[in-house]
């Protein structure tokens, strides 16, 4: 059977080799987004025929892969993938599949795998230029929102995150997340320890951020990262509600600070869950990553 490595930092290096020869919309396999939740669910990784393959598995759940990572042809890799599972006694499981991945497995492999979308799993992308500029009806309201935070703020700064105030930003988050971390959810649990993970080792995962201060005090903080030429994914947004429009601005001045040179912003998946959703769609997106499932029927 194939012998996958558990994920760490040491690996970036080697995954990030293999994801520059490849081209991506979507925010699963940058390896920020790796490290970040590596705690939550089990992450390996292996190198099959040539290509990077991501092994994924939550507590009690059935492992599942993300496809084949590289440049050429992936037939030989889905085909070694498929006999491993075979040998595991599984069903090869592919998630978060862009719509030209469906197409590729369908034309190499035709009638041997069922395909389903996951609109819970969709990426929301939008145009950076206009999340800064914010002009037109569309975003009325989001630039009253900002523009109220100008108004009571006057004095408010950015300041990039780097290496000599990363603790500072990580002691912020602890004292908010303290405040609510008596009931919780699992997912919470989940994203503080990898904002924890993030901001720990933020000069070695490459990540660009920053953070908003009003008096000296940090009211909302955000980092990304790059993941082509045209996108940055956006991992983490956070801000203080008793400051009003501190989330509008966090979102304007991180992109227009560290982001500015790329097309589209990538702010990742709703979960399913109805008032983030509506959050997403409010800012306007221009199109969404549809995500599809597959599972091999043999």
């Amino acid at each position: 059977m194939i012998t996958y490595k558990q994920l760490s930092l040491e690996d970036k290096p080697l995954i990030e080799s293999y994801l520059c020869q490849d081209f991506f919309y979507l925010s699963d396999v940058s390896f920020g987004n790796l490290y970040i939740w590596h705690t939550s669910r089990n992450i390996s990784f292996c190198i099959v025929a040539g290509f990077l393959v991501i092994r994924t598995q939550y507590p009690q759940g059935k492992p599942f892969y993300f496809y084949p990572i590289g440049t050429g042809d992936k037939t030989q890799c889905v085909l070694a993938l498929i006999e491993d599972s075979k040998a595991r006694g599984e069903r090869l499981e592919f998630r978060s599949l862009e719509a030209r991945s469906v197409q590729e497995l369908t034309l190499h492999f035709p009638d041997l795998f069922t395909f389903t979308p996951n609109r819970d799993r969709s990426d929301y992308v939008y145009s950076i230029k206009e999340l800064i500029e914010l002009s037109g009806r569309k975003y009325h309201k989001k630039k009253n929102h900002l523009n109220q935070f100008l108004q009571t703020y006057p004095d408010y700064s950015y300041t990039s995150i780097d290496p000599s105030n990363a603790p500072r930003v990580l002691q912020t988050w602890e004292e908010w997340y303290a405040l609510n971390q008596e009931g919780a959810s699992e997912g919470l649990k989940n994203e503080n320890l990898g904002i924890i993970n993030a901001l720990k080792n933020y000069h070695v995962l490459g990540l660009k951020g920053g953070f908003i201060s009003v008096g000296g005090v940090i009211v909302a903080f955000s980092f990304g990262e790059a993941i082509n030429q045209e996108m940055a994914v956006i991992h983490i947004e956070k801000a203080n509600p008793q400051y009003h429009g501190a989330y509008q601005i966090i979102n304007q001045q991180l992109l227009a600070h560290e982001f500015s040179e790329y097309l589209y912003a990538n702010r990742e998946e709703d979960l399913g869950i109805e008032g983030l959703r509506r959050a997403k769609m409010s800012y306007n997106p221009v199109f969404l990553v549809e995500k599809f499932e597959a599972v091999c029927l043999q």
